[in-house]
């Protein structure tokens, strides 16, 4: 007990003191190798990172971060707007729903919660305000919108937690495919409700050729998700290849069909996505000798037992772990919380009974919530920025949509058949302990 308490410690003080999440979880798992002051531990530890950045479903991550880079630089987005607006611009508050209706297709080619900000903050949020929209509700439903692409694929969050954890990425997928639709219709019920409290405005309907045109413009856009969700679902191709299709496909239409990449302009695309995948990977490498040392440290069965002495109630038990998931989503990313919290809370979870795929939409979701909480949400500040609007102007806003995600995230808790209905169906896996 004395090690596990020694290794807690050292990971905590490195974050506090603002050490990388990568190096704090580095640093802990060599107070196992000075506990064992055996060389072979010390092996065993470079090699799980080693294995953990060489691990074959990793190069789905790099691949669908330079496809989404692509789409993003051949300037797509407008494409996708286009296509939102024919369909649900006629509602009230219009424009809010086109944030998130945008956001779910954005979801499919960027798989990246703060690419979508910046993608929709940058075009939407100013249209909006020219349109008469608050500027803090503006950034607000960017925010929220934006807490869909780690939830729908080609999720990274999802790429990472399955090769991590062993979960298989094509049933988190499916997952995410119900749970991300669920949440969009709420987000845009709330949307309706806010528009008409605020009087929002209302615009007319797009009529059938309209409606053709902005399908005809955003097939290119909308083609990506479509091909990764048919190839993985049917069976034709693995997360890899879907990656790899992915990147293909992006090429094809932004330097071919299009023209709106030069080939020049593949340089910085390439670096600027070789230097997200390596942040990605060298946490999830270090991550994955973490998980090591809290396997064989017995970490979740002493979390377990602790947390019993507080109640054996299942559900109290839970509730313990959320809270502690959503203040902990308030101050650092999704991808490292998983990576941070997964190998000590997921093997709770499967005791207590969820599935593999169940247990990993509940904890992507509820760290989701906490990326809009004050003081310190992610989403939510990065949304101040893009938006240019002071944190009191969007918490306005912001407070029946943080209600509303959980309320979602307990209904999703509640409730396995929205995540893992699909899984099932298609046979994919991670619904079965």
């Amino acid at each position: 007990m004395a090690i596990i308490l020694l290794l807690l410690a050292v990971l905590i003080i490195g974050i506090l003191l603002g050490v990388p999440i990568f190096a704090a979880m580095g640093l802990s798992t060599l107070v196992h190798f000075i506990d064992t002051g055996r060389e072979s531990t010390l092996i065993i530890l470079n090699q799980r990172i080693f294995n953990g950045v060489t691990s074959f479903t990793f190069l789905a991550v790099p691949m669908f971060i330079l496809a989404g880079e692509i789409m993003v630089r051949g300037k797509l987005i407008d494409r996708l707007l286009d296509v939102a607006r024919a369909f649900v611009g006629h509602m009230r508050g219009g424009l809010a729903q086109v944030n998130i209706l945008s956001s779910v297709f954005f979801a499919g080619i960027s798989g990246s919660g703060q690419a979508d900000i910046a993608a929709m903050g940058s075009t939407v949020v100013p249209a909006m305000v020219k349109d008469g929209y608050p500027r803090g509700y503006a950034a607000a439903i960017t925010a929220q919108s934006a807490t869909l692409s780690p939830t729908l694929p080609p999720s990274i969050v999802m790429v990472v937690y399955g090769a991590v954890f062993g979960v298989p990425v094509g049933a988190l997928f499916a997952a995410g495919v119900s749970v991300g639709a669920f949440m969009a219709v709420c987000y845009m019920i709330l949307a309706y409700v806010m528009a008409r409290k605020y009087s929002l405005p209302l615009h007319p309907r797009a009529n059938l050729r309209q409606v053709w045109v902005a399908l005809r413009a955003g097939l290119a856009p909308l083609g990506m998700p479509a091909i990764i969700l048919i190839g993985i679902f049917g069976g034709i191709f693995t997360t890899v290849e879907a990656a790899a299709v992915a990147v293909l496909y992006a090429l094809i239409m932004t330097l071919l069909v299009y023209r709106s990449i030069r080939i020049t302009e593949m340089g910085p695309i390439l670096v600027s996505s070789a230097i997200t995948s390596a942040a990605v990977l060298i946490i999830s490498g270090v991550g994955l000798s973490f998980s090591y040392i809290v396997a064989i440290q017995h970490i979740p069965q002493a979390v377990l037992g602790a947390l019993t002495t507080v109640s054996q109630s299942p559900f109290v038990i839970v509730s313990l772990i959320l809270i502690v998931l959503l203040i902990a989503g308030m101050f650092v990313g999704r991808t490292a919380n998983i990576l941070l919290f997964g190998p000590i809370i997921i093997p709770i979870f499967y005791q207590l009974g969820f599935s593999p795929v169940h247990t990993a939409l509940i904890i992507i979701i509820v760290l989701g919530v906490g990326h809009l909480t004050p003081p310190v949400g992610g989403a939510l500040l990065t949304a101040c920025l893009i938006g240019r609007c002071s944190m009191p102007d969007i918490l306005k806003y912001m407070w029946p949509m943080i209600i509303l995600e959980v309320v979602l995230a307990v209904i999703i808790l509640m409730i396995p058949a929205i995540s893992e209905t699909l899984p099932a169906f298609f046979e994919l896996g991670g619904v079965g302990l």
